[in-house]
């Protein structure tokens, strides 16, 4: 953390990264601790991605694993290696971890009002 000022005169507090989730989203999964909002933020920054994608993380024997589900947006599809090779670098840089990724058709995952019915973690 870090200070700083407003032009009003006014100091306070920052903190350095910026905030990645709320506490209450953040999971440990592979024994690192994600936000699925950065999973979010990756997916929704990739053109030629849908904004719709599900995460869905069980357990195979003692390993967590995380399968990713995405939808590439039509006319995108001649660019898919490409767009899955910048996903996983960018997944892999911002929540150090690997994904399992599913692509789907366009419009064929489910529609979600809240976000965190996106998130499955059927571990438990």
């Amino acid at each position: 953390m870090g200070g700083g000022s407003c032009p009003c005169g006014r100091t306070f507090r920052l903190i350095k990264g910026g905030v990645a989730g709320r506490s209450d989203d953040i999971t440990k999964i592979k024994g690192v601790l994600v936000a699925p909002s950065a999973i979010e933020e990756v997916v929704r920054s990739i053109q030629g991605l849908g904004n719709e994608f599900e995460i869905v993380v069980t357990k195979k024997g003692d390993l967590d694993d995380i399968t990713l589900k995405i939808e590439i947006l039509p006319g995108a599809e001649s660019r898919r290696d490409q767009i899955l090779v910048q996903l996983k670098d960018h997944l892999r840089l911002k929540t150090n971890l690997g994904y399992n990724i599913e692509v789907h058709p366009f419009q064929s995952l489910p529609r979600y009002e809240v976000k965190a019915k996106r998130f499955k973690d059927l571990r438990k």
